[in-house]
């Protein structure tokens, strides 16, 4: 019988993810220290499986000098050095789209709640301003011109639940999509200044590193709200909070932050804000249909087959 293969989860709780584990694989245990586990027998690790999160550049690489491959259970790669990886034959895969509709809910909800002054409404009752029969009044969702900054499969979902709520919809991203019906904005700048609402869905690489800066921050205005589902380091978190703090911009709903986890100290006097730790895309049932997809790429890895989902 040969050896099965060692295989490492990054995260506490992973392993569960896999109730019909193949036998021969060999989840390590780490006894809930996975820094020591890696300091220990880094050496001896075939398989990764990751969440996106950890970052796995070259220094962490050299931490496993028998890596063979790395199983994302996310559809998110940008913490892993690619070249590196290409450079060691190290495979990678991910689980693309099946997260997409479960991270639109959160942001069509953010970006709803904020349209509807849910958070100013909230902090009227909790400080004792309603001392009037008649409360702050607001603006109607319908009509409103809502701007979503990359179409992907995220933002596809997101626009699928923003329709019913009557909006104008309009999108920028790198490269027009001539199949797409969605009125396309030549410039990211141009689209800010033309919405109420934006929501940010796209690829987080270094060509979209602080994308949403203090330029673009005061193109969408005092009125203008914005929610990031996309990574953290796609918005310039200090200019943010600068146009929170001075009412530049209307108000904002992060599931991603930079660095993670954030400190609540860091928003503690931050007005109109909706936060989420980094979970838009984390339920039961998707995490185990990724959890299964990846199962089914690193099975196929090790009978020497095409990966399910390859990222090169």
């Amino acid at each position: 019988m040969e050896n099965p293969t060692k295989i490492l989860a990054m995260h506490p709780g992973m392993q569960g993810l896999f109730p019909a584990k193949p036998d021969r694989w060999e989840f390590i245990d780490t006894d809930g220290n996975v820094e020591q586990t890696i300091a220990d027998v880094g050496n001896s690790v075939e398989i990764l499986l990751s969440a996106s999160i950890e970052k796995l550049d070259k220094e962490m690489l050299d931490r496993f000098s028998n890596l063979k491959m790395i199983a994302s259970i996310s559809a998110g790669f940008s913490n892993i050095d690619l070249d590196e990886c290409r450079a060691r034959k190290i495979a990678v895969t991910n689980a693309p789209g099946l997260n997409s509709g479960d991270v639109a809910d959160v942001a069509v909800t953010m970006l709803t709640s904020l349209l509807l002054n849910m958070p100013q409404n909230h902090q009227y009752i909790m400080s004792d301003q309603w001392i009037t029969k008649s409360g702050p009044i607001r603006h109607s969702v319908r009509n409103s011109p809502i701007g979503i900054v990359g179409l992907g499969s995220i933002g596809k979902e997101v626009v699928k639940r923003l329709e019913p709520f009557g909006v104008d919809i309009k999108w920028w991203g790198p490269n027009p999509k001539p199949e797409i019906s969605i009125p396309y904005v030549a410039s990211l700048g141009e689209l800010a200044q033309q919405s109420r609402g934006l929501v940010v869905c796209c690829r987080p690489d270094q060509s979209t590193h602080h994308l949403i800066d203090e330029k673009l921050l005061d193109q969408l205005g005092s009125d203008g709200v914005i929610v990031n589902v996309s990574r953290g380091t796609v918005v310039d978190e200090k200019a943010l909070i600068a146009a929170l703090k001075s009412k530049r911009i209307g108000g904002a709903g992060l599931d991603v932050f930079d660095p993670e986890p954030t400190n609540s100290s860091r928003w503690a006097d931050v007005p109109n804000i909706i936060l989420s730790p980094h979970q838009g895309g984390t339920t039961f049932e998707t995490l185990f249909a990724q959890a299964q997809l990846a199962q089914n790429s690193i099975e196929n890895f090790l009978d020497g087959k095409p990966l399910v989902t390859s990222v090169f």
